[in-house]
């Protein structure tokens, strides 16, 4: 039976039909205008989003501007302490003395920048932080053309140059200066205050609060100087030809969006134009929120009911995430904006830091008015007219000095308010007597070049008006002294000598002036010695001893000399001092007498007295050594009869010969002397072999047995030789000596030309008992 299937037809009703038209309309409604909401929300949201952005970079960009204008001025701050200081210094003030006051005052700087002094001819002077810039030529930067050439509406107007690289330190840095003239107006050079471009970069970067943020200082000549991020890429960029400057031929501030140029993010960027300097800040920010919801992937990935519905909920629920977020940044960038207004507040407390400089500063630092008034004194002019503080402001300068003072003040007061600065010496009476003070009127001109006050610096220079009779006796002495005086630098570079050392040495002070004072030597002595010098200087200060010279004539000449070095106030010695004495005569006196004292006039070798010192010498040896000593007392046999033949002349050309031969029979180490007449000892120290006694008797045996030519007669003499030993035959060398002789005597007795050792163990006193003998 074949199954036919029951289809059944469903009929839709018109009430459903239009139920589903209206919800499928509604929902088509619902999905449209939530369509429309989205992209109106997203659109909003990127309207405010960019305004937000433009308003915190704004913010960013007046807090930037507060740091660097802060570091700007407190560097200026210093360059102004320090030239205010140089300009008051005396004429003769050397680099040494500039660079003490830089480096005194080091510590006090923070690792931003540091202070250089240059000099008028372009040279480096010195330097707060040890640098090695002196002599180094900046003629070429552009700060000392600008200072030197006196360009600007004012000398002493502030620089600021284009970034560079240091020449000595290689750093990054940006360079701000000033012009230092003296107390006659003359330029004496620039102060320099080399600032750290890392110091800003660093500061940039830890002020970066997400990383798209870029923070930018720019020159107004287009260079830039410090970014965040990408410090090291962007150092000395040209960005003259930017849209940056563009918009700065319209406004000194604004917002703009732009591609950096550095890394080409595009970013909304706000700048500031810090006036009257040039410089830029530039603060950039992205959102990139905002860019990836104006993609076009996701708006299409959108289409549909649900995922219309879904991209709703997420859509409310990103910008309430966005929202957070932005209200986050927004907090941290007025957290920002709240720190720069703690910034402007310590720039308006730089008077107070003016003050507390001029206020610490050792010498009076006042302004006057173009009507004679005080304006400003610092605590050391209150303390010399003991006043209380700021008691003289708006007070005139007759009323404060007095009518004294002010009658030797008055015509210089005058001058200096016509543009002119002034430097003079003015005596004050004070309760505590006379003071003199060495006073700078440096006037202070307007925009348009006219005086409108005076700056007056005042230095206590008592105490060198004191020392300068004191001074000139110094001088006196060192003119006249009758010892020969040098003063070397602290390398041994001859700066200056006194008259008698010209009358001794024959060179005048030009000759030998910026020579090296080892070349006056002879070269007597070696290198060794001349190292010892130095080590005695360098380790105590001082060195004492005798000195071969030569004279300009070439003669040698010995000198006493005597080295004392001077000390700066760092314990560094700076200058050396010598004292000369010619003592050559002195010295050939002294040695003539010590000869004839020691040694015998006849034959030269060392005489009785000098044999006993000889003697207890090799016995102190023999002590320490543990090894025996011999003396050997030797007689010559037959020389009475020579003397007596052929004459005394003769007899002490024998006794000259024979000396000779005794001296090479025994060993380099021995001792051979004469005691007088024809009688000499041998002193023979530290025998290891008892065999060498013997040979340098057998020896002197057969040497004094040949022939003696004298003249045209030739004599004939032997020697009788007594040997005794220490420590065996005795320990005193008055007793070790007649030992000697009377083994001696005993050797003439048996027969002569022959040697005996003294045998110890009989008294000395009584018959002689002969240890050891041996006659030839």
């Amino acid at each position: 039976m074949a199954y036919q299937r029951k289809t059944t037809e469903i009929v839709r009703s018109l009430a459903y039909l239009r139920f589903r038209r209206r919800l499928l309309s509604g929902l088509l409604t619902m999905a449209a205008i939530a369509i429309v909401v989205v992209a109106w929300q997203l659109h909003t949201s990127y309207i405010d989003r960019e305004a937000g952005l433009r308003r915190q970079t704004q913010h960013f960009a007046r807090a930037m501007e507060a740091h660097v204008l802060y570091a700007i001025q407190f560097a200026d701050l210093s360059l102004i302490g320090f030239s205010n200081a140089i300009k008051v210094l005396p004429p003769e003030s050397s680099a040494d003395t500039i660079s003490t006051l830089l480096s005194s005052r080091s510590s006090s700087f923070t690792h931003d920048f540091w202070i250089s002094f240059i000099d008028a001819n372009g040279k480096g002077v010195a330097t707060s932080n040890q640098l090695p810039i002196t002599g180094v030529d900046y003629t070429d930067r552009d700060y000392f053309l600008f200072h030197k050439n006196g360009a600007g509406t004012s000398p002493y107007q502030l620089y600021i140059s284009g970034p560079s690289l240091g020449k000595v330190s290689n750093q990054k840095l940006l360079f701000i200066s000033r012009r230092v003239e003296d107390k006659q107006g003359r330029f004496l050079g620039i102060i320099v205050a080399p600032l750290d471009i890392t110091r800003f970069a660093a500061v940039f970067e830890n002020s970066r609060i997400t990383d798209d943020v870029s923070i930018s200082l720019i020159h107004r000549n287009g260079r830039l100087i410090a970014r965040a991020p990408h410090v090291e890429a962007a150092f000395n960029l040209d960005l003259s030809d930017s849209i940056l400057f563009a918009y700065l031929k319209k406004t000194p501030t604004g917002t703009f969006r732009a591609a950096s140029k550095v890394d080409q993010i595009s970013r909304v960027f706000s700048y500031r134009a810090l006036d009257p300097l040039p410089l830029i800040i530039t603060v950039g920010g992205t959102d990139k929120d905002a860019v990836w919801f104006a993609s076009p992937t996701f708006i299409i990935s959108s289409i549909g009911l649900a995922l219309l519905l879904l991209l709703i909920l997420l859509s409310g629920m990103f910008a309430l995430k966005s929202y957070a977020k932005l209200e986050e940044r927004e907090l941290r960038y007025r957290q920002l904006y709240s720190s720069s207004r703690e910034m402007e507040a310590k720039l308006s407390a730089s008077e107070e830091r003016l003050r507390l400089i001029a206020d610490n500063l050792p010498i009076m630092i006042t302004y006057v008015d173009c009507k004679e008034r005080y304006t400003f004194t610092n605590r050391l002019f209150d303390q010399v007219f003991e006043i209380s503080e700021q008691a003289a402001l708006g007070k005139s300068v007759e009323e404060v000095v007095g009518p004294a003072a002010y009658a030797i003040s008055r015509p210089h007061l005058h001058k200096a308010l016509t543009g002119q600065m002034v430097y003079f010496e003015r005596p004050l009476e004070t309760s505590k007597g006379v003071r003199w003070d060495g006073i700078s009127y440096v006037p202070d001109f307007s925009p348009v070049g006219q005086v409108r006050g005076l700056f007056v610096m005042a230095e206590d220079i008592t105490a060198r008006r004191a020392s300068e009779a004191t001074m000139k006796l110094a001088t006196l002495m060192y003119e006249n002294s009758s010892e020969g005086m040098m003063v070397t630098d602290a390398d041994g570079k001859i700066l200056s000598v006194n008259p008698a050392f010209s009358r001794l040495s024959g060179y005048t002070e030009d000759e030998v002036k910026g020579h090296w004072a080892y070349e006056l030597t002879s070269g007597r002595q070696d290198q060794d010695f001349f190292r010892r010098m130095q080590n005695a200087l360098r380790n105590t200060g001082e060195w004492e001893g005798e000195v071969w010279h030569q004279n300009k004539q070439g003669e040698h000449y010995l000198v006493s000399l005597r080295f004392n070095a001077v000390f700066d106030e760092n314990g560094q010695a700076y200058r050396r001092v010598a004292l000369f004495c010619d003592i050559t005569k002195k010295k050939a006196t002294e040695e003539l007498i010590w000869r004839q004292a020691n040694f015998d006039a006849l034959t030269g070798l060392p005489n009785r007295r000098m044999f006993q010192e000889r003697m207890r010498q090799e016995i102190r040896k023999a002590e320490r050594s543990g090894l025996p000593m011999a003396l050997v007392f030797i007689d010559l046999d037959g020389f009475k009869a020579v003397n007596d033949t052929f004459g005394h002349s003769m007899g002490d050309q024998l006794l000259k010969e024979a000396a000779n031969r005794l001296i090479h029979c025994v060993r380099g180490t021995d001792v051979v002397s004469r005691l007088g007449g024809d009688e000499f000892t041998v002193i023979a120290g530290e025998l290891k072999d008892n065999g060498d006694v013997q040979r340098i008797a057998q020896e002197i045996l057969s040497s004094l047995a040949a022939p003696f030519q004298l003249g045209q007669e030739t004599a004939h003499i032997s020697a009788s030789i007594g040997i005794a030993l220490f420590p065996d035959d005795a320990t005193d060398p008055e007793i070790l000596l007649k030992n000697a002789d009377q083994a001696m005597y005993f050797a003439k007795q048996h027969g002569r030309n022959c040697y005996h050792y003294f045998g110890s163990s009989l008294p000395v006193d009584k018959s002689m008992d002969i240890h050891r003998a041996r006659c030839e």
